[in-house]
């Protein structure tokens, strides 16, 4: 008996000892692991920029669908995930006039085709507009380059079919 309690005795720090190497090669690669993860090169958001009008009585539905468009996971026909940033103003127009700030938006969204300024140049480059969220009215402008045109789209494609 005290032959068999010998052998066991032996053997277990053989087995601590393979143990031991196990534990520390896990841990190497759980953090080889986290570090590679935490170093992954990030995408950086492609950004569709909207402009609200303040005047606009609809504007609390279009916000709630554009948190709700979020959760879609949006993205470009080439893959690119793209999320909205919105801004709201309370002068469209003017915002329309400044070059540097028109240049800057992507979609607007106004209480009415009322509130874009008298200028032919300016009404022609606007483009169509399309009704959203019953009462609010949508351009996207010719200026937009072609990836920012077809985020703006699905976006407005999205509000017109849930947003009502």
């Amino acid at each position: 008996m005290r032959l068999l309690t010998v052998r066991m005795r032996d053997r277990h720090p053989r087995c601590a000892l393979r143990y031991a190497p196990l534990v520390k090669y896990g841990l190497l690669f759980v953090a080889i692991l986290i570090s590679g993860l935490a170093c992954r090169r990030h995408i950086p958001e492609f950004r569709v920029r909207v402009l609200y009008s303040a005047q606009n009585p609809s504007t609390e539905k279009l916000r709630q669908s554009e948190r709700e468009f979020s959760f879609t996971d949006p993205r470009l026909n080439g893959g690119t995930p793209f999320v909205i940033a919105a801004n709201t103003t309370n002068d469209a127009a003017s915002d329309l006039l400044d070059k540097a700030k028109s240049a800057q938006v992507d979609l607007y969204l106004l209480k009415s085709a009322a509130e874009l300024p008298d200028v032919p140049d300016l009404r022609k480059a606007m483009g169509d507009s399309f009704s959203v969220c019953g009462q609010a009215v949508a351009y996207i402008p010719d200026w937009v380059n072609e990836e920012h045109h077809e985020g703006a789209a699905r976006f407005l494609q999205y509000l017109s079919t849930h947003c009502r």
